[in-house]
């Protein structure tokens, strides 16, 4: 026991108090307090503190600076002028307070309002707990990490950062990627808690923002951040938890695994990570899913799945088909590997509703690999969503958004569920909790140029225009990078200004390197003004199909925003044929409403949608 002016710090029970008043502290910066007490009559350099307090941990030097901090902020100490903490610069810390030893006994007459009598009875107790808690301990000792204290105001969000490679090999640095993916995915099945995407996190990479900056750019609780080494075989991650509020830093762990273990190893972390801040958070509370792959997996199957994420992130023709490639390279090698199938069938999705390739040839791609993932795993939340998103965009809307629903039971965090949720609402007629659901997403995930876009979209098809525009303007400010000139073209030529439309055309155009396009924009509008521009592109559009696949719908859309009634509904009518994916939106487009007195376009929507869907309410 050591007192030291009003405080008393016990290193048998691990406590600290002040004038009978017990002060909360996490382990690790009570171990330091006691550490520093302990070798009081010398300076204590970093090193022999961060391999000491923290033992195999591994941690940088800004987690023992912190530490440091918290304990002057607990003990009330300047650090301009120190009673207890002397900060030696880059060297260490030396305890100055004069410390008294002070016998269990003796302490038995310092604490206020408490007899010995009642102490003893107290300690006897105490002492049968310990009995059955050192059984406890030896049980789960292998399996659970040290756990401080629980977050006071509850944990509702949170963001893993991208992990420090220390390969040394940049070209390692999508298999770091793959495993931040990983663990989102096994987070993020957390009921009651909001992870954001890793879209929004890359941006955080060898970052030096404070903790609490990034925290409140995300909109978050709690940061995981952390580091990966992988020599051969054997991989070695060590992640930390951090309050994003106060900067402190709740815990650490280190693991080591052989890579064919990864997914054992990424379960392992989302469960340590699960049950530091399952205590903290609010109702209800939950249990981290037990499904996926465990025991060894080849690790092929695990590079293959990192390299296909990182091309997929790219979202260009040639990034989607090696993504493809590789995801299927990592079903042939592990045909259980839900998630490489669930992601295929997004790949092929995105292959076709980008225009990479005819729709129709992906579509059944799309499916097939979705119900293989559900097949492998019936809770796998990518494998109801992306059967979702493929009976979404064939207009099956009902049993569509009924696989959305089950995609957010398994998995409520996961931005793109949540946009195909909010695609549901809006063909239920319920436009303000559509919107209300894409909000979600931005808060989700805000730095993704993809979400902020999907938002812009949604408030055109709402027809709430000046917001649409006033959210790409806030997306330009935070989003580096961020276009939507298509969305905004579109904007403007409905509401009658057409100078901007054609402008923000053009800005499209130019963005694409699209030369042809943007010569016939200008012929056109030079011929007959901004009606001429849009059948010129038009045109240029229907030559250009006759060389290679171009999207039925962008033509008929063009013709229809020319006035060209007939020719609009003609493409339209085959983009229904090639299964546009743009076809889906077809009742909501506000640059159709040139075709909705036409009977031939009720028979459209009749023949998109069917009988018995979701749409209640047209424009």
């Amino acid at each position: 026991m050591y007192r030291f002016d009003d405080f008393l710090a016990d290193p048998e029970t691990w406590r600290l108090s002040r004038d009978g008043q017990e002060i909360h502290l996490e382990p690790v910066v009570l171990k330091l307090l006691i550490y520093l007490i302990e070798n009081r009559e010398r300076l204590v350099t970093r090193q022999e503190l961060m391999d000491t307090v923290w033992g195999d941990t591994v941690i940088s030097e800004s987690a023992l600076t912190k530490a440091a901090a918290r304990l002057r902020k607990a003990l009330d100490d300047d650090s301009g002028a120190p009673r207890y903490l002397e900060t030696v610069r880059t060297q260490g810390y030396r305890f100055i307070a004069t410390v008294e030893e002070l016998a269990c006994t003796d302490q038995l007459d310092h604490v206020p309002g408490k007899s010995r009598s009642a102490t003893i009875r107290r300690t006897l107790f105490l002492g049968a707990v310990a009995i059955v808690t050192l059984v406890v301990v030896a049980v789960f000792w292998l399996r659970a990490p040290q756990h401080p204290a629980p977050l006071e105001d509850g944990v509702r969000s949170l963001a893993v950062l991208p992990l420090s490679n220390l390969t040394g090999d940049p070209e390692q640095e999508y298999y770091v990627d793959g495993l931040q993916d990983l663990l989102i995915t096994e987070l993020s099945q957390l009921s009651g808690l909001r992870v954001t995407s890793r879209q929004s996190t890359k941006r955080y990479r060898d970052s030096q923002l404070p903790a609490t900056d990034i925290a409140k750019e995300l909109g978050v609780d709690v940061l995981v951040e952390g580091s990966l080494l992988r020599e051969g075989s054997k991989i070695e991650v060590t992640i930390q938890l951090i309050d994003g509020r106060s900067d402190e830093h709740l815990w650490a762990e280190r693991y080591a695994r052989d890579t064919s273990y990864v997914f054992d190893l990424v379960s392992d972390m989302a469960r340590a990570v699960g049950t530091e801040i399952v205590s903290a958070m609010a109702p209800p509370r939950s249990q981290m899913p037990d499904h996926g792959l465990a025991g060894p997996v080849d690790p092929r199957a695990i590079d293959a799945y990192a390299l296909a994420l990182m091309h997929m992130d790219r979202l260009t023709s040639d990034g989607i088909r090696i993504a493809i490639e590789q995801f299927r390279e990592a079903v042939d090698i592990e045909p259980k590997f839900v998630l490489a199938w669930g992601h295929l069938a997004v790949a092929y999705a995105v292959q076709g509703m980008q225009g990479f390739a005819p729709p129709r040839e992906t579509i059944e791609q799309a499916r097939s690999a979705a119900l293989r993932a559900i097949e492998v795993d019936r809770e796998s939340y990518v494998g109801h969503f992306s059967i979702g998103l493929v009976r979404l965009w064939t207009g099956d809307l009902n049993r569509g958004c009924e696989s959305i629903k089950e995609a957010l039971r398994l998995n409520p965090s996961d931005p793109y569920a949540i946009h195909g949720d909010a695609d549901c609402l809006m063909f239920a007629g319920h436009m303000d909790e559509s919107i209300a659901r894409m909000r979600e997403v931005v808060t989700i995930s805000p730095f993704s140029a993809i979400h902020r876009g999907a938002l812009v979209y949604h408030l055109f098809l709402a027809r709430r225009y000046e917001e649409s525009i006033a959210a790409v303007k806030l997306a330009r400010e935070e989003v580096p990078g961020f276009l939507a000139h298509y969305t905004l073209a579109r904007v403007y030529w409905v509401q009658g200004d057409y100078d901007r439309a054609l402008e923000a055309e053009r800005l499209e155009l130019e963005w694409r390197g699209d030369t042809v396009l943007l010569t016939a924009l200008e012929e056109g509008f030079d011929a007959a003004g901004p009606t001429g521009a849009m059948r010129a592109i038009a045109e240029a559009l229907v030559a250009r199909s006759n060389e290679s696949y171009v999207d039925p719908f962008e033509i008929g859309k063009t013709f229809a925003r020319a006035g060209m009634v007939d020719e609009a509904l003609h493409w339209l009518n085959r983009a229904v044929e090639y299964g546009s994916h743009e076809i889906t939106y077809l009742a909501f487009r506000p640059d159709l409403d040139v075709l909705r007195d036409d009977p031939r376009f009720e028979d459209l929507l009749e023949r998109v949608y069917g009988q018995g869907n979701l749409i209640t309410k047209r424009p």
